[in-house]
């Protein structure tokens, strides 16, 4: 399923999360299954399902989100049982995070991808994603200094180790990773995954492998 890659929340490698403000009040459209107001009339229609969640992508690759989310509960609305669609809903609550109530969506994030990961437990990329949101989710704890970070951070690390035994050669299981081992202080590691993600064609963000390597420098591992 092409999909753009989601953007790393760091500027120079300082975290930018949005301070723990209020969720933004949206339309029933734009929250995940109309926000529990659905009409059980409607009958199901895979055919519309599927449809729904391609239209759902391809605005979440233009940014967006808010017409994504719309096109995926179209998704959801006609197959309750459709991955891509609690796929979608997880993916826009993690981008949602990057400027409002960053915890809260986090942890959304990881509900409906855990949903999708239920219904499609073999897409690999999936897993990467869903290892996303939990890392971060550990990185703003560890950052806000409250407890259970770690219990994220290995979550994490399991999810991508499910991904590598079924598609080792996607490049952002290995950004990820790398990301994973910089939160964690494992600088070695980290650079040793993104060349991985490099050779595999994936392009870094800015600044990121600079400052990893001065990380690295700094510390000696």
């Amino acid at each position: 399923m092409p999909r753009k890659v989601i953007i790393i929340i760091l500027v120079g490698f300082c975290h930018v999360f949005g301070a723990q403000r209020l969720l933004a009040e949206r339309p029933i459209n734009e929250l995940p299954m109309y926000g529990g107001q659905h009409d059980p009339q409607v009958p199901e229609d895979k055919k519309a399902s599927d449809g729904a969640a391609k239209l759902g992508w391809e605005y979440y690759d233009k940014g967006d989100y808010g017409t994504a989310m719309k096109r995926f509960n179209q998704a959801w609305m006609f197959n309750r049982k459709n991955a891509a669609a609690y796929w979608g809903f997880g993916v826009i609550l993690g981008e949602r995070a990057r400027e409002e109530a960053p915890e809260k969506n986090l942890r959304e994030s990881i509900r409906y991808l855990e949903k999708a990961q239920e219904l499609s437990s073999r897409d690999a990329r999936l897993l990467v994603d869903l290892a996303f949101s939990e890392m971060l989710l550990g990185s703003f704890l560890q950052d806000d200094r409250q407890t259970g970070f770690q219990e994220h951070f290995n979550k994490a690390r399991t999810l991508l180790q499910s991904s590598e035994k079924k598609d080792r050669i996607y490049p952002l299981l290995h950004f990820n990773w790398s990301l994973l081992n910089f939160f964690e202080g494992n600088y070695a590691q980290a650079l040793e995954k993104l060349n991985t993600a490099k050779k595999l064609g994936f392009a870094p963000p800015p600044g990121y492998e600079e400052d990893l390597k001065n990380k690295k420098e700094s510390v000696g591992k």
